[in-house]
């Protein structure tokens, strides 16, 4: 109910919206801050720790798949309004955000369990429209910051790096949230094609960006910066900003902000760490660990704890694919 609540809100504060043609681009705003919880500028709106928090609409669910069918239509109507008000960062953040939980939540997650070899080709188009939204949201967010500060695009994505460190330190605590997913679409996107030449070139931009943003708020959304960082590390060329042991420091402070209660950080240790270093136990124990956890006891995080326990299984259902028994 709490889903479809969020859906009739929404569309009946498009409909008013745009229903109006005096004063349309003031309603345009009020509800645009609304829906996006930010102000024309960007800047995030002030929430106390009792206010209601309406995203637990959707991490709090612990079904997938009502999420997954809903999230295409609130895409779509947050899209509408971005159109109607496209000089709205607020919501053009939003749209992007969204752009890059529907390529996780609604396109990859899914292509992922496509294991049958009759359906290689379906797969490969599936990650294709799920690199397309990463992107797409990325894009996006990059557009805000570049309507902010000229030149900001082409300088993280550039090999200057006293050019990309100059950028980077625009970035302040109101843009924490933004930039955390604009590089999650960045980096999710390269996990699906690692040898793409246009995204291997800006690796060091977006590590930096992360970076800044671990350095603002060490503690979003339980050490998910830290989690990005630790994946990127360990599996990037040393070349384009790889580095193993700042690769371990992260995934510490990972579990450090998350108290060991995300399946995901188990997962990263898992497909980051044992898989490399053949370490079958390890992989086992941690995948395990992730199973374990009941994603009741953090309602905030129990969509992703029941996704990446998902995840967890499969890996465990197909371990003899990453280990080799002589």
């Amino acid at each position: 109910m709490k889903l479809k609540s969020i859906l009739v809100v929404l569309s009946v504060s498009l409909a008013v919206a745009c229903s109006f043609t005096s004063c349309k681009t003031m309603i345009l705003n009020g509800v645009s801050d609304g829906l996006s919880s930010a102000n024309k500028k960007g800047i995030p709106a002030k929430v106390k720790e009792s206010d209601p928090d309406p995203m637990l609409a959707f991490m709090g669910e612990k079904d997938p798949v009502i999420v997954q069918e809903v999230l295409p239509v609130i895409l779509k109507l947050y899209e509408i309004m971005h159109i109607e008000n496209p000089e709205h960062q607020g919501n053009t953040i939003m749209l992007g955000s969204l752009n890059v939980m529907y390529a996780n939540l609604c396109v990859e997650s899914k292509a992922e369990l496509m294991t049958d070899p009759r359906l290689l080709d379906e797969q490969v188009a599936e990650f294709e429209r799920a690199k397309l939204h990463y992107l797409r949201g990325h894009d996006l967010i990059f557009g805000v910051f570049e309507s902010r500060f000229k030149g900001f695009k082409e300088a993280v994505e550039g090999s200057d790096e006293e050019k990309i460190k100059a950028y980077v330190e625009k970035i302040t605590a109101d843009d924490v949230n933004a930039m955390y997913w604009a590089c999650a679409g960045f980096f999710a996107s390269f996990a699906l094609n690692p040898l793409d030449s246009n995204i291997i070139g800006a690796i060091k931009g977006h590590i930096a960006i992360l970076e800044r943003l671990a350095y603002l708020k060490p503690d979003y959304s339980d050490g998910a910066i830290w989690d990005v960082l630790t994946q990127i590390y360990v599996a990037a060329p040393s070349d384009f900003g790889g580095d193993y042991e700042r690769g371990v420091y992260c995934f510490e402070q990972g579990m450090k902000y998350s108290k060991g209660k995300l399946a995901g950080n188990y997962v990263t240790k898992a497909k980051s760490f044992c898989i490399p270093e053949g370490d079958k136990d390890g992989f086992v124990e941690s995948l395990n660990k992730a199973l374990s956890i009941d994603p009741d006891a953090e309602p905030s995080s129990c969509l992703m704890n029941v996704i990446n326990q998902k995840k967890a299984q499969r890996l465990l259902d197909h371990i003899d694919d990453y280990f080799i028994e002589w």
